[in-house]
């Protein structure tokens, strides 16, 4: 019999392929760097990344979202990461810790907007 994992998510995430800088809080003179978000919704993202973030460190996250002609600013926390491959690649979870609520709720919107033509 298979289990059935209930969802432990407040938002809904979407697979996409939007790009995101970050920079660690703890190295403000850090250039910010070039990451992959793999999925994205109203709480934080998946994202792909070149460089092991430590759990529980902060970001300065700028996030690119095609309702927006800028990129979308937040303060996120990361909560999980893996290795993925072999060679220097991770996929890290995050939450965003400080966004502003128009931009959560755009997110929110796209989010449910594909997912329920994706349903029908």
């Amino acid at each position: 019999m298979a289990k059935i994992r209930k969802e432990r998510r407040k938002f809904k995430r979407l697979n996409v392929y939007h790009l995101a800088k970050y920079r660690l809080i703890s190295k403000s003179n850090q250039s910010p760097i070039i990451a992959a978000i793999k999925d994205i919704g109203g709480g934080g993202i998946c994202l792909n990344t070149e460089e092991y973030l430590p759990i529980a460190s902060v970001i300065q996250l700028y996030v690119n979202f095609p309702k927006f002609p800028q990129a979308i600013p937040a303060l996120a926390k990361i909560m999980w990461i893996k290795k993925i491959g072999r060679k220097n690649r991770y996929e890290a979870g995050i939450e965003f810790v400080d966004i502003e609520q128009i931009f959560r709720n755009a997110i929110v919107r796209s989010v449910e907007a594909v997912r329920s033509i994706a349903t029908k």
